[in-house]
């Protein structure tokens, strides 16, 4: 159901504007829900309907996609996004259309309204992007790759605007809430340990290097982040995974087309930080085995969009990329923080985001519900083997 703000007149004037067309009327509005379990766990998502004349007395209907924070606060990740919208996109497409590269990259902001805490966008689906159907047995190669050169001409984009407008982007990219983010990050790895904890080969072979690292993850976690001078710099996505992706397809159901939105943890940071949350969080376990061959890709495609941008910077090499990449390893140990309740199907319900870090039996029971899945209990051996291998486990 519509919120009851949500009138006529409220949405005549912003579709007015939108269309550039002073004469439009707006009709009737009704709407539906969107999504399901594991989809949206920082607000209200609801598709609208809208019927509407135009000022030549052409008479329409269409959908938008209405995004409501469940409180005015949320650790100040919706007064993120809606910088992110008002802001920060449309620059970025900007950067895009004046080298020609109008492909769309994200949907177009209808409504930000910061009083109601809301963000109305074009609705997808008519373009012929849809959700991936199966987010919990993860994506194979194709979505990988048209992902990734997606984040490229992203990234690109992002390097660019933060050579433009640096002062834009430390304006919308305040520091975050460490408290309330050390709240979130202790409760997550605590339910992963409660789950390493009954798997008795996992606690044997990383059972005291997981514990001996639990009260360093926030601090391990700020410092990934953290960028020089002599880094590459540029704005991540910050939650690239499959619902937060729509995806066209051929005539033979390949993905040639992809395109991004949520952007609650959007940042000025390493590209690697999105590419190592992307890969832990959405690929197929024998997709992720090639994962040297999605970072060259990505690096290759960067440096070809930067090109098309005339980006006059420095560009690291294939090697310093490729060692910029390892240092932001552990990124992936916290995005698969998250994955449990990404993939989990079952009926529990996880509706609100606190169950899933909150020591409380309610929170407990939530998070031992979303450690059932059986491609997430597969995964976690390889990642930790991985991880380990690579010095992640250690304290440093």
């Amino acid at each position: 159901m519509a919120p009851n703000w949500l009138t006529n007149q409220y949405f005549q004037p912003w579709l007015q504007k939108y269309y550039k067309d002073e004469g439009l009327k707006v009709l009737k509005i009704w709407a539906k829900p969107v999504g399901g379990k594991g989809e949206n766990f920082f607000g209200v998502v609801i598709r609208i309907y809208v019927d509407y004349q135009q000022g030549d007395g052409v008479t329409k209907n269409q959908s938008y996609i209405l995004k409501q924070a469940l409180s005015p606060v949320e650790y100040g990740l919706f007064q993120r996004e809606m910088n992110m919208y008002e802001f920060i996109l449309p620059k970025l497409n900007e950067i895009l259309q004046e080298a020609g590269l109008n492909e769309k990259l994200t949907p177009d902001a209808v409504v930000v309204d910061r009083e109601r805490n809301s963000i109305i966008l074009e609705d997808l689906v008519p373009l012929k992007y849809i959700n991936h159907k199966d987010r919990v047995n993860l994506l194979g190669m194709h979505h990988a790759k048209v992902t990734v050169e997606m984040l490229a001409r992203f990234h690109a984009a992002g390097v660019v605007l933060n050579q433009r407008h640096p002062e834009l982007l430390a304006k919308c990219f305040s520091p975050s809430d460490k408290k309330a983010f050390t709240e979130v990050y202790t409760g997550l790895y605590r339910a992963f340990m409660r789950f390493i904890n009954t798997q008795p080969q996992l606690k044997k072979a990383y059972g005291v290097k997981l514990e001996k690292l639990g009260p360093h993850i926030v601090e391990y976690g700020a410092r990934i982040n953290d960028v020089t001078a002599q880094d590459l710099q540029t704005l991540i996505h910050g939650q690239c995974w499959i619902t937060n992706m729509m995806y066209q397809y051929d005539h033979e159901g390949t993905p040639i087309h992809v395109v991004g939105f949520d952007f609650q943890l959007s940042n000025i940071t390493s590209p690697a930080i999105d590419l190592h949350y992307f890969f832990t969080t959405s690929l197929k376990d024998e997709v992720k085995e090639e994962e040297a061959e999605l970072v060259e890709f990505h690096y290759t495609a960067l440096k070809e969009n930067l090109q098309k941008l005339a980006y006059k910077g420095s560009f690291p090499s294939l090697q310093e990329y490729k060692a910029e990449f390892e240092r932001r390893r552990f990124k992936s140990l916290l995005a698969n923080l998250f994955k449990p309740c990404m993939t989990y199907n079952g009926t529990e319900d996880i509706s609100d985001f606190s169950d899933l870090y909150s020591d409380t039996p309610k929170g407990r029971q939530v998070q031992n519900a979303v450690y059932t899945n059986e491609v997430y209990q597969q995964s976690v051996p390889k990642l930790l083997a991985l991880l380990d291998s690579k010095g992640v486990l250690d304290l440093h």
